[in-house]
């Protein structure tokens, strides 16, 4: 029996979409990343996920412990495909800076909600220690990301400092894009960080 292409048969049973952790992660991503953690339910991660509740507890015994999973499974993404260029001395300190910064766009521009982290930072900064050190470990990282980057043409301590306030000014520029719906904040932000450490390189 012949059928178009994109058209499953009749009466033929389509495999079901396999749901494991690295599933359930992906989508527990997208909800938290649109609705945030304290207004997020297990039965709305369950349901983004095709489970029934009582099936996702089978998986993690609790939100927190899914929302860790997240933060795991995206800390993990930048620290491998950012945060690990900072340390490529083989390119140019400015190269590995750009890449840093458009690898960062490419992550909120994809997202209305901004960054996971620096919401969730304002979520549980009072009622959750064990997240909020997980998302100071992740902006920690990114830190010491760009203050490498930089103390090749200053101090140490110059570095950290300007490393900080570099990541502080693309959070507060994500929060801002966010609020107006304007990514140019983010872009300008990143131009004025390139900005500042080209000069130095002179």
């Amino acid at each position: 029996m012949l059928f178009r292409a994109n058209e499953p048969p009749k009466n033929r049973i389509m495999p079901k979409q396999k749901v494991d952790r690295k599933y359930i992660i992906k989508q527990a991503l997208l909800v938290f990343r649109s609705k945030g953690y304290n207004h997020t339910s297990m039965d709305q991660l369950a349901k983004a996920c095709g489970l029934q509740k009582g099936s996702l507890y089978h998986h993690f015994n609790s939100k927190q412990a899914l929302m860790k999973a997240v933060i795991e499974h995206m800390h993990a993404y930048f620290s491998k495909d950012a945060f690990a260029q900072a340390y490529e001395e083989d390119k140019s300190a400015l190269d590995r800076l750009r890449f840093i910064t458009d690898t960062a766009e490419v992550q909120y521009f994809a997202s209305e909600s901004g960054c996971l982290f620096g919401n969730l930072a304002l979520e549980t900064a009072d009622t959750s220690p064990e997240l909020s050190q997980m998302v100071r470990d992740f902006f920690d990282e990114w830190a010491s990301a760009l203050a490498f980057i930089f103390k090749g043409r200053m101090s140490e301590r110059e570095a950290l400092e300007l490393a900080k306030d570099s990541l502080a000014e693309t959070e507060g520029a994500v929060m801002m894009m966010r609020l107006y719906n304007d990514q140019d904040f983010l872009k300008r932000a990143h131009k004025r960080i390139i900005a500042r450490f080209e000069r130095a390189l002179v």
